[in-house]
């Protein structure tokens, strides 16, 4: 466990002047071949040992980073996580100890550090050659600490922030400069293979319960239009006079029944994004997984104000109105939810273009979005490239999202937004 607020040690008082502290030198295959000054080593560029530590905030799938000091002589205003040189003849898991104490108060057991991998990393900065051999070590928190109760340096950092593992990977691939970058190209792929591992296990572990406001609404009793013919249903598309007699909607995941819902997907059309919204860990189907607003459609009733419903309750988006809502396709999903059952569901699509001409002059901004507590964790706006990219891949390569088994329901749902983006862009401008 951290121990942030403790008043038995006294705060670390950073060293101003380090270069006299002894490293070991390195040769190029990691081997000790003597010592040197921290001073020699970064002048002249010697292989030497380096720490990073990634505190790895489990409920919010993020990593615990700093921003250095703009007068620090290396990376100075940039984002990194905790790191450091390791002395001479020390463990890189004292090291690691050491730094994250000094540079935020932190503490925790030696078994909660869990060693990633090593690296070896040989880079240019500002004119300067380092050559590290990085050991990688990860702290994955349940329970994190609060940034304000987290001690940190002025001298070290003015900033601590959680940054989300999105966030961290989208920095790599845009070359962010504000962000300290590990050059080795296995460095990333490895880092972010390790932690999203972590986070995975971590929502494999925890129970899948219905939500709170399910529970309360006894959303399983609810009564859903139960599709028989699905082979008249196929050569028919639209006639859903195919019905029978309705099921619980509980009975329709149980027992795999054709029923109907609802997918309601907002789209930025001027910047190609598309807003997508990640579900409840603890929800039993899909927890924890990105996907648009979804609705299952009740018994007798018609589609589009099951979407009213499901955008206004999910993100809290209630400006929208009936024409605001475009239906661009229907189709057949079946998918295996990950809570013991196989979803079976016919499909009404919903498009929600945006800024449009409604209530909606200028794209809904995140921050101010309402979301469903116990239902919606987080919502980001998503390139539309990006998700046709994750769409077009093999569900098991981004298990983190809900992506449509149906072939037909990517064509047109991409084909929709390219079209309309197009369209959009190559409209004249006014004077």
């Amino acid at each position: 466990m951290a121990d942030a607020d403790s008043d038995e040690e006294p705060k670390p008082v950073v060293q101003e002047n380090k270069d006299h502290q002894v490293l070991d030198s390195l040769d190029a295959e990691g081997t000790c071949i003597g010592t040197r000054t921290r001073g020699e080593v970064t002048e002249k560029g010697f292989w030497h040992r380096y720490v990073h530590v990634w505190v790895l905030n489990l409920p919010d799938r993020a990593v615990l980073m700093q921003l250095r000091a703009p007068q620090k002589k290396r990376f100075g205003g940039m984002f990194n996580c905790t790191s450091g040189f390791v002395m001479q003849g020390m463990a890189s898991l004292d090291a690691c100890k050491k730094h994250l104490y000094s540079e935020s108060g932190l503490k925790f057991a030696d078994h909660e550090y869990e060693f990633a991998f090593s690296c070896k990393e040989n880079s240019i900065f500002n004119g300067e050659e380092l050559r590290q051999w990085i050991d990688v070590y990860v702290v994955s928190l349940k329970y994190p600490p609060e940034l304000h109760k987290i001690f940190f340096d002025i001298k070290e950092a003015t900033e601590l922030k959680w940054i989300g593992l999105d966030e961290l990977q989208d920095a790599y691939r845009t070359q962010n400069q504000g962000f300290v970058l590990v050059a080795a190209p296995l460095y990333s792929r490895r880092l972010f293979q390790f932690l999203k591992k972590k986070h995975r296990v971590y929502i494999d572990m925890i129970p899948k319960v219905d939500s709170d406001e399910e529970r309360q609404n006894k959303k399983g009793d609810q009564l859903l239009d139960r599709i028989g013919d699905m082979h008249s249903l196929m050569e028919k598309p639209h006639g859903l006079g195919v019905v029978v007699d309705p099921c619980k909607r509980n009975d329709a995941y149980n027992d795999s029944i054709w029923h109907r819902a609802v997918h309601v997907w907002v789209f930025d059309i001027e910047k190609g994004c598309i807003l997508i919204q990640q579900r409840s860990p603890k929800k039993r189907h899909f927890g924890g997984r990105w996907n648009c607003s979804t609705g299952h459609i009740k018994m007798g009733d018609p589609a589009l104000p099951t979407a009213m419903k499901s955008i206004k309750d999910d993100v809290g988006l209630v400006e929208f109105k009936e024409d605001d809502f475009e239906f661009i396709f229907q189709a057949n999903v079946e998918l295996d939810t990950g809570g013991g059952c196989w979803l079976k569901q016919v499909v009404d699509v919903y498009l929600l273009t945006v800024p449009n001409q409604g209530a909606y002059f200028e794209v809904p901004a995140l921050k101010n979005m309402k979301l469903a507590k116990g239902e919606v964790d987080d919502v980001s706006y998503l390139q539309m490239e990006e998700l046709e990219e994750i769409f077009s891949s093999h569900p098991s390569a981004h298990p983190e999202f809900v992506i449509p088994d149906s072939e037909d329901y990517r064509f047109r749902f991409f084909y929709c937004l390219k079209r309309k983006f197009k369209k959009y862009h190559e409209m004249p401008t006014s004077p």
